[in-house]
């Protein structure tokens, strides 16, 4: 017998387990040969009130009020509906492509996010932007392009 919670649940399920099988299934190549770290930070974008938490060299970052996934490699919230976690991520030079999975698990976005100078950063959405907020009692979709500088 179908339940209204058994879809909520289901994708909740989901969510958990791409979450747990993202260290495993990522790639990246780790820092710069100077050794910085331009991937590991506090990142702010002040035009859409949006902060992304970043460690993309160790999972050392726990998600708040999901702790019980244990450390990540980043997520992104203010601004916008809901947490959204990273899944999966590859660094190359200048540029992190970023995949990213909503706290209910119902949708993912992935994310080209460049390095322009020492602290200013652009995040460019690939394929069409997924990520929303809440305007009213509606939900609409952010901009796919914004500029983030480093806290």
């Amino acid at each position: 017998m179908y339940h209204p919670l058994y879809e909520y649940t289901m994708k909740k399920l989901i969510a958990i387990l791409a979450l747990l099988a993202a260290p495993v299934l990522s790639a990246q190549t780790v820092g710069g040969a100077d050794g910085q770290r331009p991937f590991e930070g506090h990142y702010y974008c002040s035009e859409t009130g949006v902060h992304l938490y970043l460690n993309l060299y160790e999972a050392t970052l726990t998600v708040p009020g999901s702790e019980f996934l244990g450390p990540m490699h980043g997520y992104m919230q203010g601004g916008i509906y809901g947490t959204w976690m990273i899944t999966a991520r590859k660094v190359e030079g200048a540029v992190a492509r970023l995949r990213f999975a909503n706290d209910i698990g119902s949708d993912t976005q992935s994310v080209d996010f460049r390095q322009v100078s020492d602290s200013v950063f652009t995040y460019q959405a690939v394929g069409g932007n997924a990520i929303r907020k809440a305007v009213g009692t509606k939900l609409v979709r952010v901009t796919g392009s914004m500029k983030f500088r480093r806290m």
